[in-house]
Formats: structure tokens, sequence, C-alpha cells
């Protein structure tokens, strides 16, 4: 069959359910109440989550918004741009598993699958064993300090303060208790962390940059679909396409249109 027909067949088959699930992505989801969280499509607007939910909000005085800073200012040096000839990936501040992938130009909001979270270093979905974002979890206007587990590490763990996340580490022989939010003995806790697969490295586990490709695609909406090799796939928007790779160890779930553990894709089974 000539590749080219069987990629469009794939295409017309998967079309609705990816651009239904690409337009469903919660902002908010996993993210603290009074965190606020940027507008890819608009730099002066915002979102505040609330109980999971995005209340949008816009900057006065035409300020642009900062997601580092949490606040409005008059400098756009931290606004997402999207440079037409280069696909490329932008962590969305203050979510840890969601990002703007700048394809033809256009940011288009993503979502890790399962518990991953984007990594910056890789620019793709990782093991939260290896990133571990928390920034999710601080707001500048909570009350008292927060403090969150370490996804890396059980004797690790951060204190929001300001709405920063500040590393802490237990002594020798102690973990963390997120119950009392103190340093204590292993046997008082149930913290368990399983290591992502084999030890690797950034250099061991460097991505292969992701690279336009000539493929038939539908010429209009959104979709993720497999390629040969297990640790890629191909992404089509608005008739481009573009051949795309996931973080070592993961690999392409061509239900769900995602990067994922083998264990988590083997599950629907």
């Amino acid at each position: 069959m000539n590749r080219h027909y069987a990629i469009g067949l794939l295409a017309i088959f998967g079309l609705i359910v990816a651009t239904n699930a690409a337009a469903s992505i919660n902002i908010c989801q996993g993210v603290a109440d009074n965190i606020f969280v940027a507008d890819i499509t608009n730099c002066s607007n915002y979102f505040i989550c609330v109980n999971g939910q995005p209340i949008a909000q816009q900057c006065r005085n035409k300020y642009f918004f900062n997601g580092n800073t949490q606040s409005c200012q008059a400098s756009n040096a931290t606004c997402l741009k999207c440079n037409a000839s280069v696909l490329s990936s932008v962590a969305l501040s203050r979510t840890c598993n969601k990002y703007a992938l700048c394809f033809d130009g256009q940011p288009l909001l993503q979502q890790c699958a399962d518990d991953l979270q984007f990594n910056p270093q890789l620019n793709a979905c990782d093991y939260p064993q290896t990133v571990d974002c928390v920034a999710n979890q601080c707001s500048i206007y909570a009350k008292s300090p927060v403090y969150v587990t370490s996804k890396a590490s059980c004797s690790k763990y951060y204190i929001c303060m300001q709405g920063q996340p500040q590393a802490q580490n237990c002594l020798s022989n102690l973990v963390f208790n997120p119950v009392k939010n103190q340093c204590d003995l292993p046997a008082k806790t149930n913290c368990t962390i399983t290591p992502p697969g084999k030890a690797r490295s950034l250099q061991t586990a460097a991505m292969i940059a992701p690279r336009m490709v000539d493929i038939n695609c539908p010429t209009v909406g959104i979709l993720e679909f497999a390629h040969e090799n297990p640790n890629q796939y191909y992404m089509c928007v608005n008739g481009k396409g573009a051949l795309m790779t996931c973080a070592a160890n993961l690999y392409f779930d061509k239900d769900m249109g995602a990067c994922r553990r083998k264990e988590d894709i083997l599950k629907n089974y």
C-alpha cells in the first residue's frame, strides 16, 4: 500500500478524536488554587486556577503576563514567541505537565500523559522522578508555608516560600513524612519511588529533535499517529506533518496519542 495513502487513512480515522482531545485540555488540572497560568494565545491574558478550573483574566494598561513572577509587567521579554521555521516546545510555567508546542509559528497547548512531567532540558514529557517539578503547588498567596513531597527522593521535600519551591533534604537515614510535614523514620512513612527504568543521564537520553516531514496530512485539525519506531510518532497540524520522538524509555500510545510508559500502555489491553 502506498505510504502516503496509508497515512491518509489513519489521519482520517483519528482526526476527530485527536482534535477533541487537544481542545479538552484543562490548563488548571493538577494546579493548586490561586496560581496564575499564562494564556499561550495572548501574552496579556492569563488564568487564575480555582478548584482546578481556569478563570480568565487580563493584564491592565497593556501590560504582559509573566508566569514566573506571577504578575503583569511592562516588558514582553517572557512572552511566548513561536518561530515559524522551527519546531520547538516551551514549558508552561506553574503547570509541570503542560507545554506549548510551536508548530508552523502557532502555539499548541499540549499535556503529558499519566503522571509524566514536561522536561524543559529534553523538551519532552519525562518521568516525574527525573523532572521533579512542584511549582504547580506553590502559590504566592499561600497564607502559610506549603510543604510538598519530592517525586525524585523520599528524603527530599520542598517548602513553598513566596510562591517559589525551596528544596530541602532530610538528615541521613530519615525520610520526609507528608502527614507531619517533617523528616521521620522510614518505618513511619509510606514512601516508595520507583527509578525510571534503566539509569540514564541527559546525555544518554539525548532527544532527537522534531523535524518537518512530507506526509499526507488532513488539511484541517490536529492528529498524532504511530511511526514504525515505537519511540516515535507523526504529528499533523492543518495539513503539515512532523516527526516527533518520545523521551528515553517512553513509547507512543496510538490510542491516547501520547508518549507513555510501556506498562501504562499495556494496562489498556
